[in-house]
């Protein structure tokens, strides 16, 4: 009698639980990507391999029911150096510039806490700055060949640190963001980007404006267009992107553009991307290309090979495999030509801890 007691309320209390779970329970993901690569780059005057962790990152996020129609969200998202050299991985190197070497976990990336509902999200963390249009039609993402070589080389924040964020619900397939980040003390170093995005079926168009204060009475300022079009087997898209006043410098201009394409070919994508910048001030252009091949494994692994080659003019020193990858090996100097060489593997991973 005793035992069935105990069993019916084992039974009701886990029906309670589940219960409750349903109406107001805990999502709780952890998540992350491995991205390891051997390259073989050259700066323009020596040349040498390199075995690099690229973004590689581990996270935890989730979200929970508070009260009706309101709901927590956080992130937590941490960079990952898979080389254990911490420095130089593609995430920021560990953020503080004091040396990282044999540190596992690198730089915060999107980190994040807030609140979402009808009325659309409100966060606060570390969030996007240049990120938030660079990967809209980004083909080569973390690898030898990223679009941020480029249109981040003249200093944009790809994230930004202390930053308040709210986005509008999907209406119709338009969505639109304002990223903010407060001065804190320092006269003229505000943050605030805008962002609006439009879908539908394998249309995508994105438009951005960044306003980054860097301490001088001219802010360095970014417009963006974007614009992208996928269908079975193709897709093709590209960007235009043009600087203002970089490092607060009047006048110190830099525009450029992007386009790029892949054709699916068994289980993998045939890829290419070219990317222009041209400055304001004489023999300060340079231009990317990149070609690659991405086999997929399965939805969560991916073998690729890629090669890249930047072509600076004599006053600047754009790279070939800077931005997001580790072991970045610039030009050895203003007018050389640097160019990378990548055979990589990314494997992606996602498993719901709570509920199970």
């Amino acid at each position: 009698m005793r035992k069935r007691i105990i069993s019916a309320i084992a039974v009701s209390l886990v029906a309670s639980l589940s219960a409750t779970q349903g109406a107001y329970g805990l999502n709780l993901d952890i998540w992350g990507v491995g991205h390891v690569s051997v390259d073989g780059a050259d700066n323009g005057d020596d040349s040498s391999t390199y075995v690099a962790s690229n973004s590689s990152r581990l996270a935890v996020s989730g979200d929970q029911d508070l009260v009706e129609g309101l709901t927590a969200l956080f992130q937590y998202e941490s960079g990952v150096d898979l080389t254990g050299r911490g420095e130089n991985d593609g995430n920021g190197g560990c953020g503080d510039g004091t040396a990282c070497d044999g540190q596992l976990f690198t730089r915060t990336r999107d980190a994040f806490v807030g609140l979402s509902g009808g009325f659309g999200k409100l966060i606060i963390g570390r969030l996007g700055g240049l990120n938030q249009w660079l990967y809209d039609y980004n083909l080569f993402g973390d690898q030898v060949g990223d679009l941020g070589n480029l249109w981040g080389g003249s200093g944009l924040f790809g994230r930004v640190d202390d930053t308040i964020q709210y986005a509008t619900p999907d209406i119709s397939g338009f969505k639109a963001a304002l990223t903010y980040s407060p001065e804190e003390g320092v006269d003229d170093t505000k943050v605030y980007v805008v962002k609006a995005d439009y879908g539908t079926g394998g249309v995508k168009v994105g438009a951005a404006y960044m306003s980054q204060g860097t301490g001088m009475p001219d802010e360095h300022t970014a417009f963006a267009l974007t614009g992208s079009y996928s269908a079975d087997k193709f897709s093709i898209g590209g960007g235009y992107q043009d600087e203002k006043d970089i490092g607060g410098v009047s006048g110190n201009d830099r525009d450029g553009f992007t386009i790029g394409a892949s054709f699916k070919i068994g289980s993998g994508a045939l890829k290419g991307q070219y990317t222009k910048t041209s400055g304001d001030p004489s023999e300060s252009d340079a231009d990317q290309f990149a070609i690659g091949y991405d086999y997929n494994i399965n939805d969560k692994a991916t073998v690729y090979i890629a090669y890249a080659k930047t072509k600076n003019d004599a006053t600047v020193a754009f790279s070939a495999n800077n931005y997001g990858h580790g072991d970045n090996v610039g030009a050895a100097g203003p007018g050389l030509d640097p160019n990378a060489v990548s055979l990589g593997f990314v494997y992606k991973f996602k498993a719901r801890v709570w509920p199970r």
